[in-house]
């Protein structure tokens, strides 16, 4: 009886080195990403005047105008987001239209940002002040953002505005809406930013 009961305890053993040698496997592997690698906190459009810079002692930039400057707050949950394009849908009303223009006009624009580490973070796109004067003041705000080609996060100004997809019933206007490298914010609060992928379309 003793010598079966060892027989017998030989396969348990030998079954139970097995199951834990798998299980230190699974515990080694490590942990799949995000499902949602990044989520858009807070889109804030705001008019922002020309910061003033000083060229030489006692000597300023003499003139500042309004420009409008709209605002992305947004999380990353990866280690590392390779590139992450925000694409802006920005809509804008003129009180004052010339006869028989449409008093509401689109503008698009994209910016890239490269190696985004996870964390905190802004994007911003502005609207040059004489595009501002000429056309007139925002109305609405639509933001896609896009990682791997695959949209992952969208949100607008008014809150609750993008299921409507309203931005899809214009035709929008391209190279209007500047990167802050195209504007003479590109130094302030520098740091506050990721890395614009160089080659803008």
């Amino acid at each position: 009886m003793k010598s079966l009961s060892i027989r017998a305890a030989i396969p348990l053993f030998a079954a139970a080195i097995l199951l834990q040698g798998v299980g230190g496997a699974l515990a080694q592997q490590p942990a799949p990403a995000p499902s949602v690698p990044l989520i858009i906190r807070k889109i804030t459009p705001t008019k922002v005047s020309t910061p003033e810079y000083q060229l030489r002692k006692n000597q300023f930039v003499g003139r500042t105008r309004d420009w409008f400057q709209i605002t992305v707050d947004y999380d990353t949950a990866p280690t590392w987001v390779d590139e992450a394009t925000f694409t802006y849908y920005v809509l804008v009303l003129n009180k004052k239209p010339e006869p028989g223009v449409n008093p509401r006009t689109l503008f698009k624009g994209e910016v890239s940002y490269i190696n985004i580490e996870r964390g905190k973070h802004k994007s911003d796109i502005y609207l040059h002040p004489s595009t501002a004067s000429r056309f007139g003041d925002i109305e609405r705000v639509a933001v896609q953002v896009s990682v791997g080609g695959r949209l992952v996060a969208m949100e607008g100004v008014p809150s609750g505005t993008v299921q409507q997809r309203w931005w899809e019933s214009f035709s929008p206007q391209s190279g209007y809406l500047l990167n802050r490298k195209e504007t003479p914010f590109a130094m302030i609060n520098f740091d506050d930013y990721e890395a614009i992928k160089p080659g803008r379309e």
